[in-house]
């Protein structure tokens, strides 16, 4: 594994600080679907919510909800009661899972690109980048194809060959992939894992 950190990963050396953060704003992945999902929900409650209130003021209640009913229950429940205890380790548990869908940062469909200027922001898509290292590392001689994944900062590449053997294979292939990447400078640091499949035989 190579990790491309003393040619992509430091921002110390030339980057403009304010140009990345508006590159990793610019490109930080988004939960929407969560808060699609919880606006949905608290819309709804709003909704059904205000509709009783309006009724019931206006002298005849929808019950949409069994409000009496509810009501009732409350004012007998009390905190040690088994179902109240329940109902509250439930809320509490969505409570967390909502705030842990809000600060663990989704899966990025974009790769930064450092430009050094505030007012350019320069992005590559996963496809587009497996695309470029994948033509990197069959440019390689003795390579016949080549797989590529990218998770996060770690690239993957799995390449064939017809060579029974050939031990600087995978270091070739690992040296065409930096340079490939030194020519597209991603705003972070990538970490890279080559594999080597040999002809059986």
């Amino acid at each position: 594994m190579t990790t491309v950190e003393e040619v992509l990963g430091r921002p110390d050396q030339g980057v403009d600080p304010r140009a990345r953060r508006v590159a990793v704003h610019t490109f930080r992945p988004r939960r929407s679907w969560p808060a699609v999902i919880t606006s949905l929900v608290i819309l709804v409650v709003a909704v059904v919510a205000a509709a009783e209130v309006i009724s019931a003021l206006a002298g005849s209640p929808l019950r949409l909800v069994p409000v009496d009913a509810a009501a009732g229950y409350a004012s007998t429940a009390t905190w040690s009661t088994p179902s109240v205890q329940i109902a509250s380790a439930v809320l509490a548990l969505i409570g967390l899972a909502l705030i842990v869908a809000a600060l663990t940062p989704g899966q990025g469909r974009w790769t930064a690109l450092r430009t050094d200027d505030p007012a350019l922001v320069v992005g590559l898509t996963r496809p587009a980048l497996r695309r470029a290292v994948s033509a990197a590392a069959e440019d390689v001689s003795g390579v016949d194809d080549a797989h590529v994944t990218v998770r996060g900062n770690r690239i993957r590449v799995h390449v064939r060959t017809g060579m029974r053997e050939s031990e600087d294979l995978p270091l070739k292939v690992t040296a065409a992939v930096e340079r490939r990447l030194e020519e597209l400078a991603p705003l972070r640091s990538m970490r890279i894992a080559t594999h080597v499949r040999y002809a059986e035989g």
